[in-house]
């Protein structure tokens, strides 16, 4: 494949499409993110992009810097996903716009639809890319970040998923991005989605895969009753509940906090392991990490192999100190 059609800079990022999401009218950082680095690497040329769905707290444009634009479909239809509609929308979007390169921040959303417009595309998938892709080379960790794999498109056409980073970019720049109103198609019958059941998060919870800071529990909090401590540990933070899959499979915690390879990939600047014992498919799934704390009574545990500060111990015993020792850590800030 040519630089020519995947280069960083001047034409071969004009070619290059951005999906932004957004998740219950906010835009997630994943994707602010994931707009920012494209910035930098593509060093001031102007960007496209394209967000389904209405955005209620702020004006997306506010969010993010530098020169570009945004095709913003702001139709309440779109505020859940729809594979259908959005397969359809962003499909059309990328082939009359004549881009060559399609690229998500690695979320839910866009391991269910990146392969589908990839089908859809006839396009080459570059999924869970540690970094953008350079000269159409998608880097990825493998085995744990043990190993790293360099895959290749082999179509002119490529989508490409990018991992999460846990370190967010601001670009110094005072431009801002215009924004271009998107037109919705009118629904067909095969359109119509039928909704079973709708399943909310609860009210004021931050996403796993979005939180600066993670407090993550294995089998060793014992019970689902174990988790109130995490979540006061949490919230403390600003930050999100996770698991392990053990848990989940236990149904102790929902399938939304998990992390690993079944589950959710994060990269929160910290992160605290509680009673994890550190199997290598939830490694998988913290390799983008910041700052890794482990609290495990095993001191033989694998996670303390990738812990920056391990302690050993009960989490029964451990966790509530280390709630008061914080609490009073910000009574005096």
């Amino acid at each position: 494949m040519s630089n020519n059609t995947h280069g960083a800079e001047g034409q071969g990022c004009s070619r290059r499409l951005i999906v932004l999401e957004q998740r219950e009218g906010v835009l997630k950082s994943t994707s602010v993110d994931l707009w920012h680095r494209m910035q930098m690497q593509c060093k001031g040329s102007r960007l496209s992009a394209v967000l389904l769905g209405p955005v209620d707290k702020e004006n997306p444009s506010l969010q993010l810097s530098g020169p570009g634009v945004i095709h913003h479909a702001c139709d309440e239809r779109l505020r859940r996903y729809d594979p259908r509609l959005y397969r359809r929308i962003i499909g059309e979007l990328f082939e009359e716009g004549g881009f060559s390169e399609l690229l998500f921040a690695d979320t839910a959303l866009s391991r269910d639809l990146a392969p589908a417009l990839s089908v859809r595309l006839g396009a080459s998938l570059l999924s869970r890319c540690s970094a953008l892709p350079e000269a159409g080379r998608c880097h990825r960790r493998l085995y744990s970040g043990a190993a790293e794999g360099t895959f290749v498109a082999s179509s002119p056409r490529a989508i490409v998923t990018v991992s999460p980073s846990s370190i967010l970019l601001q670009p110094a720049t005072v431009f801002l991005p215009d924004i271009l109103p998107l037109a919705v198609p009118a629904a067909e019958h095969d359109d119509l989605p039928s909704i079973v059941r709708q399943v909310v998060r609860r009210e004021g919870m931050v996403d796993v895969a979005e939180a600066g800071v993670v407090v993550a529990g294995g089998r060793g909090m014992g019970s689902a009753e174990g988790f109130a401590l995490l979540e006061e540990l949490a919230s403390l933070f600003g930050g999100a509940v996770g698991a392990s899959r053990t848990v989940v499979d236990e149904g102790w915690r929902p399938h939304g906090e998990q992390i690993g390879q079944t589950g959710k990939s994060i990269a929160p600047r910290l992160y605290i392991a509680c009673g994890i014992s550190g199997a290598v498919q939830h490694l998988s799934g913290i390799s983008g990490a910041g700052t890794v704390v482990a609290i495990n009574r095993d001191s033989h545990a694998p996670i303390f192999e990738v812990a920056d500060f391990g302690l050993v111990g009960d989490v029964g015993e451990v966790l509530p100190e280390f709630v008061a020792a914080l609490k009073e850590f910000l009574k005096m800030q």
